[in-house]
């Protein structure tokens, strides 16, 4: 296997197509609730309404919304259209990560760019991500970006690498707000290499256009990051959620880099296949270990390590340190191990770790797009089943303030949905007022717990129907969404 890949650069092209035919199986799934929030805000709102109102109620830069805005303004607003430049960022992320290692291994390291991209292009945790409509594939297209152009100011101090990097970094902090943990990468290694004069000039420079623009965005930031800490206050469980620095979480990285985003009830199962799934990955770090690394090797460890350690450590304050959130050095992890099996001599032991990686990493497509379990939340089936067998006088109600976006994405609108909470932490007596007006000459209600155990605790609504003589007579099960009961009297 590894002798057809380092033939030439000509077989990138394969690769780029190969990968982009994994990303297309699968992408019509059901939005689920970030997605389906997204998709509200580009439809129906417009793009000074998204800067000037959506973002104070949002906790992440605009422009990955003003992109989906222009794509959707042109494409519609189809599952398909929705994640399609989630797609295409993913795709040039692998070309990036191609490039990056073609220019360190500088002809010199046969294979290395083609193992990378071809692990890269079959990672079932970046295809599920690069089908996601939402700003992470973007983020690790941009902080790649920002890598390759750095390293090719070392190489040649041309202005047009410079601009590039400028502009990289900015898009990057504008596209979500985890990658900051990058910009450290840049400062250390930068100091570390001891440029001369010019070139430390030019790198404070590049940081001009990311200061302007974050200088004009910080009321907005300060104004979401008081919106955060209310949220955390008023919902406790919400920290659970969120991502925090635990041992949990940080296993979860690794988990999830090398078997993908893929999970099972039973826990043993999982974790003897992530265990085996594990084992390539080892070998390849160890091997990374007790080997002499080339030029700009120092870079990619940096990317990997430091916004992964900044971030747990950031996360004791405000927590946000989840998996997914750092797709963006996902191309770092697979840097380093292509880089380790590429440095084999043996033949033999390159082509068995190429074909375990890759054969893990297309186990675990088979069983992501075979297996709607470990697919998105199936809100359109849900909405599409109630709406085919609601009655007269049915309604749909939810605890939260109002339906939930993917709910309203779907729904046409064919039976009365409300939510019955009187803010996102439901007050008891609020509540009881508001779900005892949705009940009035209701003959049956459907009643998601989407979320309930964040919202309401206390268990408010269902007392509250009980008390008014209802009763559950089916319960309906969709992924992701959960339990939808239907009460009557």
């Amino acid at each position: 296997m590894v002798n057809s890949l380092i033939r030439g650069n000509k077989y990138i092209i394969a690769i780029l197509i190969f990968g982009l035919a994994l990303r297309l199986v699968a992408i019509n799934q059901s939005l689920w609730l970030d997605e389906a929030i997204g998709a509200l805000v580009v439809r129906d709102y417009s793009y000074a309404g998204i800067l000037n109102n959506f973002m104070r109620f949002d906790n992440h830069p605009p422009l990955y919304y003003l992109t989906l805005k222009f794509w959707t303004d042109i494409f519609g607003y189809s599952e398909v259209s929705l994640r399609f430049p989630s797609i295409i960022f993913g795709i040039a992320t692998i070309y990036l990560a191609f490039l990056i290692a073609r220019k360190i291994s500088n002809g010199k390291l046969k294979g290395f760019p083609e193992i990378t991209a071809i692990i890269l292009a079959t990672s079932q945790f970046h295809i599920y991500y690069s089908q996601e409509a939402r700003m992470y594939s973007m983020a690790a297209f941009f902080s790649s970006a920002a890598i390759y152009s750095f390293i090719n100011t070392f190489k040649k101090d041309s202005d047009k690498w410079w601009i590039l990097f400028s502009v990289s970094i900015t898009i990057l902090l504008f596209t979500d707000y985890a990658p900051v943990f990058l910009l450290p990468v840049f400062w250390l290694y930068g100091y570390l290499m001891k440029r001369n004069k010019i070139w430390r000039l030019k790198f404070i420079a590049s940081h001009i256009t990311l200061l302007i623009f974050g200088y004009f965005w910080l009321p907005t930031f300060l104004y979401q990051s008081g919106r955060g800490r209310w949220l955390l206050e008023t919902l406790p469980g919400w920290r659970r959620v969120a991502g925090g620095a635990t041992l949990k979480q940080a296993l979860l990285v690794w988990m999830k880099f090398v078997f993908g985003r893929l999970s099972f009830p039973r826990k043993i199962f999982y974790y003897t296949l992530v265990g085996l799934a594990s084992a390539p990955f080892i070998i390849s770090f160890i091997k990374l270990v007790f080997t002499k690394k080339p030029k700009y090797m120092d870079l990619i460890d940096l990317w990997l390590i430091a916004p992964l350690a900044l971030g747990f450590v950031a996360s004791f304050w405000f927590p946000a340190f989840v998996y997914f959130r750092f797709l963006y050095v996902l191309p770092a992890f697979y840097l380093l191990v292509s880089w380790a099996i590429s440095s084999f001599t043996i033949k033999t032991i390159k082509n068995i770790l190429v074909t375990l990686l890759v054969g893990v990493n297309l186990f675990g497509w088979v069983i992501y797009i075979s297996d709607e379990n470990q697919q998105r939340e199936q809100w359109r089936q849900a909405v599409l089943f109630i709406e085919k067998t609601a009655q007269i006088n049915d309604i749909v109600i939810f605890e939260f303030t109002q339906p939930f976006a993917p709910y309203k994405w779907y729904a046409k609108n064919l039976i009365e949905a409300i939510g019955v909470t009187d803010s996102i932490s439901a007050d008891p007596a609020k509540t009881r007022q508001i779900t005892a007006e949705a009940l009035k000459d209701r003959k049956g209600i459907y009643y998601f717990e989407y979320l309930r155990e964040l919202s309401d605790p206390k268990d408010v609504v269902q007392k509250m129907l009980s008390d008014s003589g209802y009763s559950v007579s089916k319960t309906y099960d969709y992924h992701g969404v959960g339990f939808i009961h239907y009460w009557n009297k």
